[in-house]
């Protein structure tokens, strides 16, 4: 188990065979000379949720350590809920275990998707809480169930948790506002509170209880936000403090789309739609690795981000942040190696020196229109990259 463990940990979105020499080559390991069938069915017999609990080993270890911690205005924690389509390997597991979807051109061909949720501290740069869910369950739900796995940790009090258009309900807000989650919420267009805005306007919305003759009113502010390119959205909050105006829920708002980011880093850069394994065991076990290596990673930006602003001259026309396309590449390489000794622990420190040397320009306020591409598949098991 301990063999077969470190080499889910160390594979690569190479081919199989390609893994097994990688581990191979770490001596203290020991990995036996076998058959990719043989490793592909020790795998099965792990469960997934280990992995799992090592990501959660490192949220709890990100947020007990000395670092810093980025809030919005000095005072707030802010985090983003989204999920995302994630394009499965076509098996009969995957199947049972996240359904089947269908052509409607071609009733005979079929495929198998899921829902990523997570909930992502948008000043940190850190996954909270994860979940691999059916592609057709509730992305309410799940935004319920991060809530409710972040307050048994202590991490909401006083947070702010901001969410796209998708999420919002009334029955939705009223769980937040009851349970004293504060929330920014993006209502669509022809929702009546949207029409009813009048820039920032504090309406209420009206709950007819089972076994009650009074009506429940549940206070709303609603807050119209101008882009600048002709469109308004309008934000549904029970932040009431005047202090915050519609500048501040239009930056708070902006942040969101770190999260989407996120994703991005995800499925480009850590192939995440690139499974190994065809069965749900493996895509739930693959799914928490590669959060466990995005976490890592921020991590280590963050570490290579703060040599770089010490470093940096106040009279520089640009500020720069270490590459994260890089730093993951090298994790990928070192982290295994090191958790086995076969290298020592100064190669994070040789990391974060060569991050900080590897750096990008920031550019911040950057817009640009979003395209809508349409495309069949593009992920195939049988394919794998040779590098």
């Amino acid at each position: 188990m301990y063999q077969t463990i470190l080499f889910l940990l160390h594979s690569t979105r190479q081919a199989m065979h390609q893994n097994i020499s990688r581990i191979m080559d770490l001596e203290t390991i020991a990995f036996p000379n076998v058959s990719k069938q043989a490793v592909s069915k020790a795998r099965q017999g792990i469960n997934p949720s280990l992995f799992r609990e090592l990501f959660d080993l490192s949220v709890d270890s990100f947020n007990r350590s000395q670092l810093p911690k980025k809030l919005w205005r000095g005072k707030e924690r802010v985090y983003a809920v989204d999920g995302s389509k994630i394009l499965l390997p076509d098996s009969r597991s995957n199947f049972e275990s996240f359904g089947e979807m269908f052509s409607r051109i071609n009733p005979g061909r079929k495929w198998s998707m899921a829902l990523a949720s997570v909930i992502y501290d948008v000043n940190n740069d850190y996954i909270c809480h994860g979940l691999l869910r059916p592609f057709l369950s509730s992305e309410r739900i799940a935004a319920v169930d991060h809530c409710r796995a972040l307050e048994s940790l202590g991490f909401l009090k006083g947070a702010i948790l901001i969410f796209d258009r998708g999420y919002y309900s009334e029955t939705m807000f009223r769980f937040f506002s009851e349970n004293g989650y504060i929330c920014v919420m993006r209502l669509k267009e022809k929702i009546r509170l949207a029409k009813s805005c009048r820039g920032d306007s504090v309406l209420s919305l009206d709950f007819d209880d089972a076994g009650s003759d009074t009506t429940l009113k549940i206070p709303v502010r609603v807050i119209s936000v101008n882009l600048g390119n002709g469109t308004t959205e309008y934000l549904a909050t029970n932040l009431f403090n005047k202090e915050y105006t519609r500048d501040d829920f239009k930056e708070l708002y902006f942040k969101r789309w770190s999260l989407e980011l996120k994703y991005n880093e995800l499925k480009n850069q850590l192939l995440l739609e690139e499974f190994n394994g065809a069965t749900s065991i493996s895509v739930e076990q693959e799914f928490f690795i590669n959060l466990l290596y995005s976490n890592l990673a921020s991590l280590a930006k963050s570490s290579a981000d703060r040599e770089i602003d010490e470093n940096s001259k106040s009279d520089n026309r640009f500020r720069y942040q270490a590459n994260r396309a890089y730093i993951i590449g090298r994790l990928k390489d070192i982290l295994t190696p090191v958790l086995v000794r076969e290298k020592s622990d100064s190669e994070f420190d040789n990391l974060f020196r060569m991050a900080a040397r590897n750096r990008s320009q920031i550019q911040p306020g950057r817009s640009s229109e979003r395209g809508r591409i349409k495309r069949d598949r593009t992920h195939f098991n049988n394919r794998k990259t040779a590098v």
